[in-house]
């Protein structure tokens, strides 16, 4: 008499063989700063998703709606490009009481440079820290002010609230919100297409996002944090996912 022995590969099968369905990835829902978006959580989603085991749900929509989004338990991690208090600031002067940092606690993923950007055109190849502050707050309105043609200061920015616009707010602008003549784009990447189509453009980026006819102003950068943020202490999950985007986050520029 012959034994039968039948060799199970994996659990899933042996969860097969018994009628049950193997358990689904845990999904965590994410919305918030195009930055880690686009540098982070996106570019290298397949391969986080594998080595936590975890279902990534991404909402790419800024600081300002990330922190409204956590905020209303709308989703279980903000994506963060911004000092949060700044971005609480802004949100609330445009919607008050919509979001909040009561109990938010923000994990640092990786780090960017913003650079300032100019038409490739443009004959004004540099500007000092100060006239950069001076142009972004409305004080320069004219190129001819810092040596170029009699011209107005076409701004691209992102909406207030954004993180890298917030970013530039809070450290080069010492606070002072943009102001002159403003072209609000929807998405970072939208500003440096948009200074490459206009003549009399200025406006900023990251190395992910400064494409073509642009010129880069030397010498001025603004250091941009990138973070992932929950309300309360971050879970098991969450804290897998911090891991995994601070690998990655490890090698953006």
């Amino acid at each position: 008499m012959h034994k039968k022995f039948v060799t199970l590969t994996s659990a899933a099968a042996l969860l097969l063989s018994a009628g049950v369905a193997p358990l689904a990835a845990a999904e965590l829902k994410v919305s918030g700063a195009a930055a880690v978006a686009g540098n982070i959580v996106m570019p290298h989603k397949a391969d986080i998703e594998k080595e936590t085991g975890l279902t990534l749900n991404v909402t790419v929509n800024g600081d300002g709606n990330g922190l409204k989004d956590l905020s209303a338990g709308k989703v279980d991690v903000m994506m963060v490009a911004a000092p949060i208090k700044v971005t609480e600031a802004a949100v609330n002067k445009q919607e008050p009481g919509s979001a909040s940092t009561a109990g938010v606690e923000v994990a640092p993923i990786g780090a960017l440079k913003i650079s300032f950007i100019v038409n490739a055109a443009n004959p004004v190849k540099s500007l000092t820290a100060a006239q950069l502050k001076d142009i972004f707050t409305g004080k320069i309105k004219s190129w001819k002010d810092v040596g170029g043609p009699d011209k107005p200061i076409v701004i691209v920015a992102e909406p207030a609230g954004f993180g890298t616009r917030a970013n530039i707010v809070s450290s080069l602008l010492e606070g002072a919100e943009l102001s002159g003549n403003v072209r609000e784009m929807r998405a970072l990447v939208q500003v440096a297409q948009v200074v490459g189509q206009v003549p009399d453009a200025i406006g900023y980026g990251n190395a992910a996002t400064i494409s073509g006819g642009v010129a880069v102003i030397p010498g001025t950068q603004v250091d941009q944090q990138l973070g992932l943020a929950t309300k309360g202490a971050p879970s098991a999950d969450v804290k897998k996912l911090i891991a995994a985007a601070a690998k990655f986050g490890a090698t953006v520029k």
